[in-house]
């Protein structure tokens, strides 16, 4: 009975997965690499207007750390030398850059001569040939590298031995660090700058069973394994979150612009095939809000009464709320603020008596605003709810 204690507590330890692991593994063919959460999150960033032309010349791993073995002496580095590789991938994978080749850029020179050779060659036998165009030139230049890579920053683990028969689990967490900037290749200014990391989790379960079971017999087995995340994925997903970080930042200083708007639809839509026409010139076409608000003023609930009785009287019609909001805050809370500014004005029709099938609530934030500039006259045109029919 106490055995089985005992080899319910080892159970419990190392999972119900752990008799899988102790079998030996079969050869396994080549397969492609599963995208990560952080590559997920790159490719769902919004579009932007066109691919920015950026280059790389190296990003290296600067740590110089080598891999840590007991008793003897390892010269191979902790940190994958890929990294410019790496890099180089999750550009050309994200919809924002367009990488051209710099660190082989010898190779191509070498390439270019030969085939210029072979050109004037054709020119002297008369015939008609163009020239090589010229190597598309980079307007950034990506520079930064592995900052760190800091090795048990966290241990621990857990084990119990009972009568011959014990089990342990042990774990290691070290920790890898990014840091990546965007330079403006004409003036040599740093626009945009970002640090970014990730734990590496390693982990070791082991049993074993020690027993004399008569007088100078021993029976004894042991058994376990480890698992250990692969440097080179770790390395990637800390590159891809850096590329990430940088677009978003470059978005927020306006650096950089996206293509559209995002949109944050919160209510049932109207199919997106239907037509959309102009505000009829009697209704008002736009409320206003005070500064970081989001209450109806008397003047708005006016104007969204007009828009009740007129939506009561023609059911068919529909209506689409538009929240916006001045430049002050960042991209994500001002869009958050124009879709709550939305959900205030088509509660009050709600409590009118508009049916909520009639209205359509998105939110472009800071994107589009009525009025250009920094002054509070503009900030007041910029607070508001467009009132637009659809239909």
């Amino acid at each position: 009975m106490k055995n089985l204690i005992v080899v319910s507590l080892f159970l419990a330890l190392s999972g119900c997965s752990t008799l899988s692991h102790l079998i030996p593994p079969d050869q396994e063919l080549a397969m492609k690499t599963v995208p990560s959460e952080a590559f997920n999150e790159l490719k769902e960033l919004p579009k932007p207007k066109g691919r920015i032309p950026v280059s790389v010349y190296s990003f290296r791993d600067q740590t110089g750390q080598y891999k840590p073995q007991a008793n003897v002496s390892s010269f191979s580095t902790a940190v994958t030398q890929g990294a410019t590789s790496i890099l180089m991938q999750a550009l050309s994978d994200s919809d924002w850059f367009l990488p051209v080749e710099r660190e082989g850029l010898q190779n191509i020179l070498t390439e270019r001569k030969i085939i210029r050779a072979s050109l004037q060659n054709d020119k002297k036998e008369g015939g008609d040939v163009q020239d090589l165009p010229p190597l598309t030139t980079s307007q950034l230049l990506i520079e930064g590298g592995i900052i760190s890579y800091d090795s048990n920053i966290k241990t621990g683990g857990f084990g119990a031995e009972y009568f011959g028969i014990g089990a342990s689990e042990l774990y290691r967490e070290d920790l890898i660090s990014v840091y990546m900037r965007a330079i403006d290749v004409r003036t040599g200014q740093v626009l945009v700058s970002v640090s970014t990391s990730k734990k590496i989790l390693s982990k070791e379960i082991r049993a074993g069973f020690f027993r004399y079971v008569s007088f100078k017999r021993l029976a004894e087995a042991e058994g376990g394994y480890t698992t250990n995340e692969p440097m080179h994925l770790c390395v990637t997903q800390t590159i891809e979150k850096a590329i990430t970080e940088l677009i978003l930042k470059g978005i927020d200083r306006k650096v950089w612009r996206a293509a559209e708007p995002e949109v944050a639809q919160v209510t049932k839509t109207i199919p997106t095939t239907a037509p959309i026409k102009k505000p009829l010139p009697k209704l008002p076409n736009s409320i206003y809000f005070d500064y970081d608000k989001t209450d109806i003023t008397k003047p708005a609930d006016k104007a969204l009464t007009s828009h009740a009785k007129y939506l009561i009287k023609h059911p068919e019609k529909k209506l689409k709320l538009e929240g916006h909001a001045d430049e002050r805050g960042n991209k994500q809370y001002n869009v958050e603020l124009g879709k709550k500014r939305a959900i205030a004005a088509a509660k009050t029709l709600l409590t009118k008596g508009v049916d909520a099938q009639q209205m359509m609530i998105t939110s472009l934030g800071e994107a589009q605003p009525a009025k250009e500039g920094s002054s509070e006259v503009a900030y007041a045109s910029n607070r508001r709810v467009e009132l637009k029919p659809v239909n």
